[in-house]
């Protein structure tokens, strides 16, 4: 009896949480999205038990429309090995260049990115709010060294992620803020 107990939950949980309740990259409007894409991902690595399994979900996440739309897309980071030490970009499916590179930078306001992020997933609810490059918007580009590449607002759902038995931060972020004339608009 207990078999088919544990059969039956297991059916009712596939069908009543269908594939589809994750959310698609095109669909981020709001936390509960962001935050239901970010634990479909978390979901898709925590499924990954080789190398090239992990490569394969990488190039799902740089190429897929379900994994990167327009200016919504995941990124992978090593935790900083000290408080002095920034993150460590291991992936960003929009810009590749950031990719192995330290993630030791201010934003507009103030806020340590790289901190901030690690703040929210090990001491937070994983939400947290920063300034950075829309990728659809002109104008709104920093290149100053040691600044946030960007002065949009953005909302980020971040979590903590196993990999191989290593710690790894995911997530994503949408900008809120409704985009600026379409003259503004990057092309």
């Amino acid at each position: 009896m207990k078999k088919y107990f544990s059969i039956l939950l297991v059916a009712i949980v596939f069908i009543s949480v269908p594939a589809s309740a994750q959310t698609a990259a095109g669909n981020v409007t709001s936390k509960e999205s962001l935050k239901s894409f970010v634990m479909g991902a978390k979901t898709r690595l925590d499924n990954v038990s080789s190398v090239s399994g992990l490569f394969t979900a990488l190039r799902e996440f740089r190429n897929d429309p379900k994994w990167k739309n327009g200016s919504i897309y995941l990124f992978i980071m090593q935790p900083p090995s000290g408080p002095e030490d920034g993150e460590i970009v291991v992936f960003n499916a929009n810009n590749s260049d950031l990719e192995g590179t330290t993630l030791h930078v201010i934003d507009k306001d103030g806020k340590d990115i790289g901190h901030e992020i690690d703040k929210a997933v090990y001491k937070g609810n994983g939400f947290l709010e920063y300034n950075w490059d829309d990728p659809s918007i002109s104008g709104d580009e920093v290149s100053e060294e040691g600044k946030a590449p960007g002065t949009s607002r953005k909302i980020v759902f971040a979590v903590n992620v196993k990999l191989f038995g290593e710690d790894f931060v995911l997530g994503s972020g949408f900008y809120p803020d409704p985009p600026p004339s379409s003259s503004q608009k990057k092309g």
